[in-house]
């Protein structure tokens, strides 16, 4: 067995250059040249280790921007055309440096290799290098990875919408050519960003790579340096480059590459030769370039350059092969002395230093692959997943903010020459992500302007032209790229929001920028809608929802919820038949705005104990759908919300096979902050089984997500995160005037909450801010709407506090009494101590009214702090004071964030788009329990 491990790690990528507007163009020979001087030789060296059994492994992320070219047709035909040229060129150098013994061995050199590089792409692998590589990791000699869509630096990006496109689009094309989902990611430059390691986990991908210190800065300190991976909070694995090898490799001075007798990349025919004769191989037949014929080796540090000699560089790509492998070995041996596995070196590279850079590259990889497998058992070559797989147990670490590069930080990527690039891409980021969510089903022209735009911000996000910036190379190339993206985005928004699309420049646009063909432009929504590929997407979906309340029966916020869910899901072309508690006044059975409503009888629920009054209403529900079922016909799904109707949609479940979808709006550990009496145990164990058999669990925020995950024991797959919603009409009924943000200070400095008033909802540390803001407001008056066991104890509280004629407890107030009472509020209040979600904050935002809620639970996800509303610390009397009076003195400051909340209202929170998710998990759903029962899971 070996004593450690040597993980290879080759990145390629080059940026999407790709110019059918021209016959040609110059930069697109940076991926032609990268084909001939990397990947062809790349791939033949691989190709001969196979056939000569040699055991090895590297691990090559391939770039989407990199997989797009070599599929492309266009690029296919031009690279062709830019080989023959090459072979004349070379035809050419035969005859001019016939006679003379230095160049002329050379020049048939290049010649051969050009024509044998025409051969095997053409002939052997038909113009495109994708199934060479799909074939290498098919004989597991290879692990193949992605990296961004377009390279874009995560660091830099503003929001978490579009790093996730960056991630999601680059997983969606991997799996379309390669079969299946990569296992590991390349950070583009290495970038690391808090987050960056849940969305790798939502889109399945186990591990990724940093810089050193990025590693090693790691909280706590990782306890094998570089030498073992580490993992993030939620499993994702991290590797660390180990510092010693990317130095022998990569430095200026010592690196192998600079050896003197090594190819001199800097000497080119290109820039030797008169022009007339180089003319017609030439971009634009003036424009000097790199040919690829270069004579001389490096020689020395000055211009004095002798004749490159192919035996002697071979012979020191050997010995720089076997030095490599012994340096690998000293380290493994010195290292696993401390360590409980065998260490691991991570060596990664850019592809493109192998062959187009260094010249001898794919030769030095030839022979350490050879003498790793045959000349030692020290070290072995292995891949990270494999190294994952044999060593699972990972040291958990927070990571800090880090990339490669100059500074370590940020600097390549931001600095005085490219900062200029952010401003306009942070906000084509906004606009996308709000057009994702103003547009969830959008067809046709809409449908092709929105995948359009999201392309051209993909395009604009690569990395590569702001590091072409700083390194003052092909600067103008870059900005132009930027600035041709961004303008397209521009132009392509404005033509949406006027709803006048021009298809003829649309067209155009589609052919010039054609990356990611299938690109699901909803990928940007804050609703994380999913490309729909289930088959009960394409039809009316018949939903049997279960929910003790429902209104007029209003109790807390999930009647509200389970309303409006079901009248958008209507609204969808959906079937929904809710079946509720009876409620005075009310049928047992209404078609209300499209929603079947079955009530149960009241004598069904006569029990004065809760938990036989519990179980009446289970066997109630039962029965009911049972009869509802006869009458209607069988559901899709059954979706039970919370606990208290679990036992009816567990035993609907059974009897008729039906997926079970569970929302869980609240945990009883949540409520009480822990499980103390009997009754509590009970109703936790209830939520424990219902979890655990439905399909599907459905939770309104991360925090719930987490909490649930967690006290039941759940796989993360298993639990969804949708939001709740808000209907901004629901808020205008029985207002005198119509709502708005401008005519907030023409009301008296009312302070409003809305809740049930028991502990957890927080009234008393409002309370305990009250003294301070009449300190500083002194008209303010606070109105506390709501019915609950802690009413007393607040009154009594205020009298306590000598506030209690600045107090008003308004009691229960139905929907046009809470509409009533926000039309005169300032400010809104909700400092809760547990809030799985906080309906009531979207409901105040929707109403045009500044809030401030407690950093806490759902409430902490839904506001913005300093933009859309103030969050405090729960429990935080003096900085709610603080917050309150902020917001009563300060109109102008106010009248903003109340319109920056309504525009979250609008584009996060809406009910259609609430609605649309919620279908795409009952098609998962529906497909999980089909594919259990045909054994596919």
């Amino acid at each position: 067995m070996a004593l450690g491990y040597l993980a290879l790690v080759l990145h390629a990528h080059l940026p999407f250059v790709r110019h059918p507007e021209e016959p040609e163009y110059l930069e697109e020979r940076w991926f032609f040249e990268a084909l001939t001087e990397c990947y062809l030789p790349l791939i033949q060296v691989m190709e001969a280790l196979v056939q000569d059994g040699i055991s090895f492994q590297i691990t090559i992320s391939l770039s989407p921007p990199l997989l797009s070219m070599l599929a492309d047709p266009l690029l296919q035909a031009r690279y062709l055309r830019h080989l023959d040229g090459l072979i004349e060129l070379g035809e050419k150098e035969c005859r001019r440096t016939a006679g003379d013994t230095d160049l002329h061995p050379l020049a048939l050199m290049y010649l051969g290799r050009l024509q044998q590089a025409r051969r095997v792409f053409a002939e052997k692998y038909h113009c495109n290098l994708i199934p060479a590589f799909r074939a290498l990791q098919a004989l597991d000699r290879v692990e193949l990875i992605t990296t961004c869509a377009t390279h874009g630096y995560l660091p830099l990006m503003l929001t978490r919408e579009s790093r996730r496109a960056q991630v999601g689009v680059a997983v969606d094309l991997f799996t379309r050519y390669f079969g299946l989902p990569p296992t590991g990611f390349w950070l583009p430059e290495c970038g690391y960003t808090a987050g960056v390691e849940d969305l790798l986990k939502e889109f399945g991908v186990r591990y990724f790579f940093l810089d050193t210190h990025g590693l090693l800065h790691a909280d706590p300190a990782p306890r094998y340096g570089v030498f073992a991976p580490v993992g993030c909070a939620n499993g994702v694995a991290v590797f660390g480059r180990d510092p010693e090898s990317s130095r022998q490799v990569w430095d200026r001075l010592t690196g192998y590459p600079g050896d003197y007798y090594y190819r001199e990349f800097y000497r080119d025919i290109g820039y030797d030769l008169d022009l007339d004769y180089l003319a017609p191989y030439l971009p634009g037949g003036n424009i000097r370039v790199d040919t690829g014929f270069k004579y001389y080796r490096i020689t020395g540090p000055g211009a004095h350059k002798e004749p490159y000699r192919p035996e002697v560089s071979r012979e020191r790509a050997a010995a720089h092969a076997a030095d490599f492998m012994f340096n690998r070995q000293q380290q493994v041996l010195y290292h696993g002395r401390q360590m409980d596995r065998p260490p691991l070196v991570v060596a990664p590279y850019d592809a493109e230093l192998f062959g187009h850079w260094w010249y001898e590259g794919p030769q030095w990889i030839d022979f350490l692959c050879r003498k790793i497998c045959c000349d030692q058992d020290t070290i072995q070559m292995i891949t990270p997943g494999k190294y994952l797989s044999l060593y699972p147990d990972l040291q958990a670490v927070d990571l800090p903010m880090s990339s490669w590069g100059e500074g370590g930080y940020n600097l390549v990527w931001l600095n005085a020459q490219n900062d200029w690039i952010y401003p306009h891409l942070h906000r084509a980021e906004t606009v996308m992500s709000e057009l994702a969510d103003l547009h969830p089903a959008a067809g046709g022209l809409q449908q092709r302007a929105l995948r359009q735009a999201a392309r051209e911000l993909l395009l604009a996000q690569s990395s590569d032209w702001a590091f072409i910036i700083k390194a003052q190379t092909a600067v103008t190339y870059a900005e132009k790229r930027i600035k041709d993206h961004v303008g397209r985005f521009n132009l392509l928004v404005e033509q949406l929001e006027r709803n006048s699309i021009d298809e003829p420049l649309l067209r155009e646009m589609e052919r010039r920028d054609n990356i990611f063909p299938d690109l699901d432009y909803r990928i940007y929504s804050h609703h994380r809608f999913q490309k729909g590929n289930c088959a009960a997407q394409e039809r009316r979906t018949k939903v049997m929802m279960l929910s003790w309340e429902y209104p007029p029966v209003t109790v807390g916020g999930l009647s509200r919820h389970v309303c409006d869910l079901s009248r958008a899901l209507v609204a969808l072309g959906n079937e929904v038949h809710v079946i509720s508690c009876p409620a005075e006044g009310e049928e047992s059975y209404v078609l209300s705005h499209g929603v079947h409503v079955h009530r149960l009888r009241p004598e069904q629920l006569t029990a004065r104990d809760f938990l036989t009054w519990v179980r009446q209403l289970n066997r109630g529900m039962e029965e009911l759908a049972h009869r509802v079922i006869a009458a209607m016909g069988r559901p899709d799904l059954v979706h039970a919300h919370d606990w208290m109707v679990g036992t009816a949609g567990e035993r609907l479940r059974e009897q008729y096979g039906l997926p079970l979808v569970v929302t869980i709006h609240a945990t009883e550990h949540g409520r009480n902050r822990g499980i103390y009496t009997d009754l509590q145990r009970h109703i936790h164990l209830m939520e424990t089984r219902l979890t655990r058999e439905a399909d599907v669990v459905i939770c309104c925020s991360n925090y719930m997500a987490e909490e649930v995950t967690r006290l039941f024991g759940l796989n993360g797959d298993k639990v969804k995160i949708i939001a709740n919603g808000v209907d901004p009409a629901n808020l205008t009924t029985g207002r005198d005037t119509e709502a708005g943000c401008e005519n907030l200070y023409g009301r008296e400095p009312n302070i409003v909450f809305l809740g049930r008033l028991v502990p957890e909802k927080g009234v008393q540390v409002l309370l305990e801010a009250m003294p301070t803001v009449l300190g500083e407001v002194k008209d303010a008056r606070l109105l506390v709407a709501g019915r609950g066991p802690y009413e007393e104890y607040l009154k009594s509280r205020a009298a306590e506090l000598e506030i209690s004629s600045s107090v008003e407890f308004v009691g229960f107030v139905d929907d046009v009494g809470r509409n009533r009472l926000l039309e005169k509020a300032r400010v809104a209040v909700f400092p809760s101590l547990y809030e799985p979600f906080g309906i009531v904050a979207l409901e105040a935002m929707a109403a045009r009214v500044p809030v401030v809620v407690a950093d806490t639970g759902g409430l902490q996800e839904i506001v913005e702090h300093g933009v859309d509303g103030y969050k405090v610390p729960p429990g935080r009397a003096d900085m709610l004071a603080h917050y309150i009076i902020q917001l009563l003195r300060y109109p102008d400051l106010a009248a903003e964030m109340c319109r920056q909340a309504w525009r979250k209202v609008l584009t996060l929170y809406d009910w259609k788009y609430i609605a649309a998710e919620t279908r795409e998990v009952y098609c998962q759903a529906v497909e999980r329990v089909f594919a259990a029962r045909a054994g596919v899971v």
